[in-house]
């Protein structure tokens, strides 16, 4: 019986040379696919069955080559389509599928292909559930068709797209989802009846077998860089390249040398006076590739922030230069590791290593991380040790906890570190969810030396509950409500009170296809001990906050998609704030768009720390413009603009000083209105060379200054457009050789 049920499954593959992924599945090898055709509804989240006219099937067919997965859409002729063309990795509200899969079948790591029905693409790891991340970009092949009453999609998933344990067993048991979604209202048709609404989703995937084929892979990808400053007047030459090595299913290896990382995607401008280090995402394609094997996030940390290796140099002369980096990952059984090394260039420059190995069954994966920082110019090695685990005790419960442990040796001294933390997710029977999280590090753990942590010393605590409202009446202008109510307690390992909130959200859906989003949150009166960076609590007042944020995107063959945010909230010591913005988004065509986004904030009182217990409150208004442009000339070429201009108009109200007692005082120290001004601006054009190759020009300006003129908010704004700290022109050319598969 066994032999024949494994004929049963080789039989889709005895043709497979034949499979054109075009997007029409019409080669005769689909028909012996596995099908799939039992999609509900799961956005809203009810479960209940597709109507027929727009009904979903899925087929999933195994071959050399990889895994082929084809899905068909039925669309009502009286919705409109949503086919505006869109970067790769946007996440635009338009007419779309996703195929979601994980390889191992075991709930830890699950991959996000998505291609809309203009034929662009995101693809996404998911871990801790349902944690989705874009940064990562695959290899893998894709082409969409209509049909009469709807259009279809095809998919092929190379085998060395990802590690899988045990790669050389004849089949391989893996979980996987398909859906897909109308813009126009904002549906979601699933199979099986999963939901990343849930605290359980890629272990909600349905588990079947497959054939499974050995594939080795080996890409190179060498790069040349031509960068001229039109201040300095000078051009500086570049080139490095990518190396990736997949001998077989279980093991992958890469290596970058002197790689170039930064100047073809720009960061958001960010101004932000805190003593809150600000999070950036990770875009650079080393890094992002598998990061998953070695990603452990969590509310206590990030164990492994990549922007850390290449980022300012310790001696203070800009960005440090990589003079290497190299990694690997894989298992061996249910044993996975993963192995990080990078040494930048330069006096100030460091070296990073890392070491993750994970254990991993249906109920309970554990991992081990270990990660060591040298850094030379201040005589400084930072050790950070954890051991973390993602528990599901029973099909409604999920538990993830997180231990830490810090040895930082630094000129001849000592410090250890400990912190933990603990999630729990609870998803009743019904609408109802709960979630509790209990976290503490104290005053001596350092992890951003490697990782990121937002602060030490403290203690928090944190109940929520949620309610979902699917089953709304037909005639309102919602299709669902998702409520959710939080009580949050944090204190500092002294006892004194950091933060304790009340707060109460409504996420709502509309059969429109917008969506809405509004907040209230009570605030006691409570200590900030990071403003004064380490020289006393400041007592804050609390009250209330409140804020409301509704998208509109593009309908079908509309022109217009928008947003618009208004936010009130109290300040540190006295007085209110008040933000707000909206943000048009204009559709020339379904390959031509721009967005044009004005945010203006006024704070009647702003706290800003000038040093040792030495404060200034300031009136302030501030306004942001943001921009962006574009246009998708063809199947290869692409241009973007890109546009942040950030104006600060602030005058002076009264210096003061932070008492022992967490008060302020008016205080006699000198202070002056001052204006600040911030300016990005890119012009990006991309030729596609081929799978992960491509030809970049970009044109760069921006400028940052600070002087204690007064003009206005406007005045302010407009000189920001002078600003020319840096002017660049850049061409890149990066191509990808594959001398095997």
């Amino acid at each position: 019986m066994r032999s024949f049920l494994f004929v049963l499954l080789l039989l889709p593959v005895l043709a497979d040379a034949a499979l054109v992924i075009d997007g029409r599945i019409d080669e005769a090898e689909w028909q012996q696919a596995q099908r799939f055709d039992r999609f509900v509804s799961v956005q809203p989240l009810t479960g209940t069955e597709a109507p027929a006219d727009r009904r979903a099937e899925a087929l999933l067919l195994s071959t050399p080559d990889g895994i082929a997965v084809a899905i068909r859409a039925w669309h009502p002729a009286s919705l409109p389509q949503t086919r505006a063309r869109m970067r790769r990795d946007a996440g635009e509200q338009v007419d779309r599928f996703n195929f979601m899969v994980d390889f191992n079948g075991d709930g830890r790591t699950g991959y996000d292909f998505t291609v809309t029905t203009a034929g662009d693409v995101m693809d996404e790891v998911i871990s801790n559930e349902n944690s989705f991340k874009s940064d990562w970009d695959g290899v893998w092949q894709h082409a969409v068709a209509d049909f009469d009453g709807g259009y279809a999609v095809e998919l092929l998933i190379p085998w060395s797209i990802a590690p899988m344990a045990g790669s050389s067993a004849p089949t391989r048991t893996i979980a996987v989802y398909f859906d897909r979604v109308i813009a126009a209202t904002g549906e979601r048709f699933a199979y099986p009846d999963a939901s990343y609404q849930r605290a359980r989703f890629v272990s909600d995937f349905a588990r079947i077998e497959v054939p499974q084929f050995r594939q080795q892979s080996f890409a190179v990808t060498p790069y040349a860089v031509a960068l001229h400053d039109s201040i300095g007047g000078d051009t500086r030459y570049k080139s490095g390249g990518d190396l990736f090595w997949k001998p077989t299913g279980d093991h992958q290896f890469a290596l970058t040398i002197n790689p170039d990382f930064g100047q073809v995607e720009s960061d958001q401008l960010v101004v932000d006076f805190s003593a809150v280090e600000t999070f950036f995402t990770d875009k650079r394609p080393f890094f992002t590739e598998n990061h998953s094997a070695f990603a452990v996030s969590h509310p206590l940390a990030e164990l492994f922030y990549t922007r850390r290796v290449g980022g300012v140099a310790d001696d203070g002369s800009g960005a440090a230069a990589i003079d290497y980096a190299i990694k690997g990952n894989g298992s061996i059984g249910r044993f996975g590791y993963g192995v990080f090394s990078a040494s930048e260039a330069g006096e100030g420059g460091r070296d990073f290593h890392l070491l993750r190995a994970t254990h991993g069954s249906e109920q309970l994966n554990l991992g081990f991380t270990h990660g060591v920082t040298e850094r030379p110019v201040h005589d400084r090695q930072a050790q950070v040790s954890a051991v973390d685990a993602l528990w599901r005790p029973s099909a409604s419960w999920l538990v993830r906890p997180l231990f830490v442990h810090s040895e930082i040796e630094q000129a001849g001294q000592r410090r250890r570190g400990h912190g933990g933390g603990v999630v729990a997710d609870w998803d009743l029977p019904g609408p109802w969810r709960q979630q509790y999280f209990a976290l503490w590090s104290d005053a001596d753990l350092q992890l951003n030396d490697l990782g990121y942590q937002a602060r030490n010393d403290f203690r928090q605590f944190e109940w929520e509950t949620g309610y979902r409202r699917v089953e709304l009446p037909a005639a309102s202008a919602y299709s669902s409500h998702d409520w959710e109510f939080e009580l949050l307690h944090r204190e500092n390992t002294a006892g004194l009170r950091l933060l304790q909130s009340a707060s109460l959200y409504r996420s709502s859906s509309r059969r429109n296809g917008s969506s809405q989003f509004a907040g209230l949150r009570w605030n006691r009166p409570a200590f900030d001990d990071l403003l004064s960076r380490g020289n006393g609590a400041l007592h804050t007042q609390g009250g209330p906050a409140a804020w409301f944020e509704h998208v509109q995107p593009r309908n079908g063959d509309g022109r217009l998609g928008w947003a618009w945010y208004i936010e009130s909230f109290p300040n540190a010591i006295a007085g209110r704030s008040v933000l707000a913005g909206v943000r048009p988004r204009w559709h020339v065509n379904d390959h031509f768009d721009v967005d044009l986004g004005l945010y203006r904030r006024h704070q009647s009182d702003w706290l800003l720390w000038q040093g040792g217990r030495e404060f200034g409150s300031f009136a302030a208004d501030r306004a942001e413009l943001f921009s962006n442009l574009n246009w998708f000339i063809g199947e290869r070429n692409e241009l973007r603009v890109k546009l942040q201009a950030i104006a600060i108009d602030a005058r002076a109200l009264q210096a003061r000083r932070l008492l022992p007692d967490g008060r302020m005082a008016d205080s006699d120290a000198p202070l002056e209105d001052f204006r600040l001004r911030n300016l990005g601006f890119q012009l990006r054009y991309r030729y596609k060379l081929g799978k992960l190759s491509d030809f970049y020009a970009v044109y760069s300006r921006g400028g940052y200054a600070v002087d204690d003129s007064r003009g206005g908010l406007g005045d302010t704004l407009g000189d920001t457009f002078s600003l020319r700290d840096n002017d660049q022109i850049l061409l890149k050319i990066a191509y990808r050789f594959e001398p095997f598969r």
